[in-house]
């Protein structure tokens, strides 16, 4: 990844943060060839340790490649397109502003037991209300496989126009707040014709 000085940050409490409010990203594998699956990840920090865990279905070819094997995981954080007037300069281009964090490490395969105790601590971090069955979760995890990645590095890249002036970065943040619009899922599941918000059905 190409990673200019002034955007670069190792800054463990930062990048913990990040990853506390985002955790969807990709699995990357190279062995014997480049496979990527794109996975929700539940975070686990001991002071200076990070542990990060996944599942993929048992049927994900990705999956016969991971077992002790080096991995790349890379979460994607918010971003956004930053017009050229924003500079005040004769010769700016627009850009685009973004944050992500890279994560390198060894994965591990976990046991069925392991992968049951992994669904349910995810279960309980997006949704601590929700009350599966035992016998549900039971036959999930003949599905699906768990994985667990012992991180050895990690780093993160925020361009968010730190090389620019403050009056600059003050332009482009006034900017953003007036025409960044976000997407939601439901509101691509709308635009697909998968959803409607008003109820009604084709």
């Amino acid at each position: 990844m190409y990673l200019p000085k002034h955007f670069h940050t190792d800054d463990q409490p930062q990048i913990q943060a990040f990853l506390q409010q985002n955790y969807f990203g990709l699995l990357l594998s190279s062995k014997p060839e480049l496979l990527y699956s794109p996975l929700p990840f539940l975070f686990d920090w001991q002071e200076q340790r990070l542990t990060a865990y996944c599942h993929l279905a048992r049927n994900n070819p990705q999956l016969k490649q991971l077992d002790q094997q080096q991995v790349q995981v890379v979460i994607m954080g918010p971003h956004a397109f930053v017009a050229a007037d924003c500079y005040d300069e004769a010769h700016a281009v627009s850009t685009w502003n973004y944050s992500l964090v890279e994560l390198k490490g060894t994965a591990f395969t976990l046991s069925t037991e392991q992968t049951l105790d992994l669904v349910r601590r995810q279960e309980g971090f997006s949704a601590p209300d929700l009350q599966q069955a035992a016998e549900y979760q039971q036959k999930l995890v003949h599905a699906i496989c768990g994985v667990r990645i012992d991180v050895s590095s990690w780093l993160g890249k925020m361009k968010l126009s730190q090389n620019k002036s403050a009056a600059q970065r003050q332009k482009v943040g006034d900017y953003l707040q007036a025409t960044e619009q976000p997407q939601s899922v439901w509101q691509l599941m709308q635009q697909l014709k998968l959803y409607h918000a008003d109820g009604a059905h084709p």
